[in-house]
């Protein structure tokens, strides 16, 4: 599919001291930078984009990707056009293994603020996003289900369920809701008998869900209506519901974090300049800019030093440094090479 390239009209002229690492004075010429369009790319234009083309001194164009079919097609017709592209934890991970990815050039990206497990050879974290218990304070009161264990126990919270209408968290939400600590979590689901446990326990609350819903938006939507009394969500969509007025609650705890990460497609035309977006990208002010303009949670731990995340908001961040422990951050490991055969499996139990 032909996309439409935007240009970003920066000022030039370097902002001294703005990289973390070396690089030569003026970094001319462009760099093609792909995320998922939207609102939330009006927001990476606004809070990272432009002073990272205005640090580097270069032009910073953008286009969309609809996902790892994007990359894979230009990259088998040999005419790369991207430069770095943000993509989700699977993709990046296939497309490594697949040997279409560039190594990042860790003389130029700096990771200091990155959690190690956010850091690999070939890609990197780029942000983050937790899915959490949520309940309406109208069915609960103050004391919702705020674990696993609570929101599969019907009897002592009696009411209506929504969950992600996708295999992905789903079997993760099973095991520790039968009692597995989250960081074993993945080495049971590495086993046949792991994986029949998880089945056996999603079973259990198969029938009594609700709503299986399929997009972010929806799942506001049901609980800001009242159609479900407890969810499975994101955290940024609880936050908006919070702010329409609906008293909500939630935890961190258990919740499946995931993130997005940053790589270069095999063949860049700018991979120099790639390096050195990626690494504006990254820093501490740039990574806090993006927080407070979005409810999603910055990868370097750094954001929450600049004072431009306010102490008030900084605790309701899924990576904060008190939150970020409580959660599973999701593997893209276990569902690479079988989520065909997990989500047919998954799409019958829900369908019975």
């Amino acid at each position: 599919m032909k996309k439409k390239t935007r240009k970003l009209t920066l000022a030039a002229g370097l902002v001294a001291g703005s990289l973390a690492v070396a690089a030569p004075a003026l970094a001319e010429g462009e760099v093609v930078f792909a995320s998922w369009g939207g609102s939330f790319q009006d927001a990476l234009r606004s809070a990272m984009l432009e002073p990272a083309g205005e640090a580097l001194d270069i032009s910073v164009k953008e286009d969309t990707t609809n996902g790892i079919q994007d990359v894979r097609a230009q990259i088998t017709a040999g005419a790369v056009a991207w430069d770095v592209t943000e993509q989700d934890l699977p993709s990046c991970e296939t497309l490594k293994r697949e040997g279409n990815l560039e190594p990042i050039d860790y003389s130029i990206v700096d990771t200091t603020g990155i959690p190690e497990e956010l850091i690999n050879s070939h890609y990197i974290g780029f942000i983050n996003f937790t899915k959490v218990i949520a309940y309406r304070k109208d069915a609960f009161g103050d004391n919702g289900p705020s674990n696993w264990a609570d929101f599969w126990d019907l009897e002592k919270f009696p009411g209506k369920r929504g969950m992600h209408g996708k295999v992905n968290y789903n079997l993760e939400a099973a095991l520790m809701a039968d009692g597995v600590a989250k960081e074993k979590v993945y080495d049971l689901l590495a086993t046949e008998a792991g994986k029949a446990r998880a089945w056996a326990k999603l079973a259990e609350i198969a029938p009594e869900v609700t709503v299986w819903y399929r997009g972010g938006s929806q799942s506001a939507q049901l609980l800001r209506d009242g159609e479900v009394d407890v969810i499975h969500m994101g955290h940024n969509r609880v936050e908006s519901v919070i702010s329409s007025g609906i008293e909500v609650g939630y935890a961190f705890d258990g919740g499946t974090m995931d993130i997005d990460c940053l790589l270069v497609p095999k063949g860049s035309p700018n991979k120099d300049n790639a390096m050195r977006l990626i690494n504006e990208l990254l820093t501490a002010a740039a990574q806090a800019r993006l927080a407070v303009t979005m409810p999603l949670g910055p990868v370097n731990t750094g954001a929450f030093d600049t004072g431009i995340i306010s102490e008030e908001m900084a605790v309701k961040v899924n990576t904060h440094p008190a939150n970020y422990d409580k959660q599973l951050l999701v593997d893209p490991n276990f569902y690479i090479g079988q989520l065909g055969e997990l989500t047919e499996e998954f799409d019958t139990l829900i369908q019975q």
